[in-house]
């Protein structure tokens, strides 16, 4: 089946704290070609809205429960995405798809989550990548930040207080700092409360603005100032949204971080059908019908 004007597709929309993505079954609902479709759903007002697409189907390996693949809304699959993949095992366990305590492929490596209700835990079996005390964004705007690696490159902006108007103007040009290669990264502006809380707010490439929360911004962030000597595990995460996250850790002997956790929630927003005939036509394709 692909996308043509006689393919109808059921979606759940879920949010992650704050991030909200659009999840399908990519078993019941297959679709040939998913980035495309992420261009068409995910813009705000003239379809569903979201920052991003999840497709969720049984994973072909014995080890594992489910396969999950992203796409942002520029259309470009990522490797992983801390609440989506929170909101894809709640989406797993509601359609049947998996247990309560699973095992998620993901292009980036494993991850393990349990879920209990709304609450959603994620337990990383990637190790992050540090590099500390960077100076980047070239000679007008150079930042110290330190770049960290899961998955996803996540650029972590230490500033003194967070800024309470938009944070665009600082983040872009350091999100396509030539110091970062021509993907770039995603930027964290964290602001440190005490060694055991943040604030954070995150601009994320593909969606190429602020978002609402992030998970891997979060794990990110906390990592590279513990590694900076500002922090200690379990760290709350207070979000854009309002809502918080925890993050766990372990160091090694070595100084490397293992056994990272992201531990938040993740709720359904609601449930729709998208109609072929008008989601194929252009980007302002929308829901027909929400239930």
């Amino acid at each position: 089946m692909s996308n043509s004007s006689s393919q109808q597709i059921t979606f759940t929309k879920m949010s992650g704290a704050g991030n909200d993505f659009i999840l399908v079954d990519g078993a019941a609902n297959p679709i040939a070609r998913p980035g495309e479709l992420a261009r068409t759903l995910c813009p705000r007002r003239t379809s569903v809205g979201g920052d991003g697409l999840i497709t969720v189907e049984p994973s072909q390996r014995s080890d594992a429960h489910v396969r999950v693949r992203f796409y942002n809304p520029d259309g470009q699959e990522t490797e992983t995405c801390g609440n989506g993949t929170r909101c894809a095992a709640r989406f797993a366990v509601i359609e049947g798809l998996a247990p309560a305590e699973m095992l998620i492929e993901t292009a980036a490596g494993d991850i393990e989550a349990s879920v209990s209700g709304t609450t959603v835990s994620l337990r990383y079996r990637p190790e992050p990548s540090l590099s500390l005390d960077l100076q980047v964004g070239g000679a007008q705007s150079t930042r110290r930040a330190h770049l960290v690696w899961l998955g996803v490159p996540h650029l972590v902006v230490p500033v003194e207080r967070l800024p309470d108007g938009p944070i665009e103007a600082t983040c872009r040009p350091l999100r396509q700092a030539p110091e970062l290669g021509a993907a770039g990264a995603n930027v964290n502006l964290v602001e440190v409360v005490d060694p055991h809380r943040i604030r954070i707010r995150t601009f994320e490439r593909g969606v190429e603005g602020e978002t609402l929360a992030c998970g891997s911004g979060s794990l990110s962030s906390a990592v590279a100032l513990s590694a900076a000597g500002r922090l200690k595990s379990p760290v709350t995460v207070e979000t854009r949204s309002g809502d918080l996250l925890i993050v766990r850790f372990r160091r090694r002997n070595d100084g490397g971080f293992h056994g990272l956790e992201l531990e938040g929630p993740a709720r359904i927003i609601y449930r729709g059908d998208l109609a072929g005939s008008d989601f194929a036509e252009t980007a302002g394709s929308h829901a027909t019908a929400a239930r």
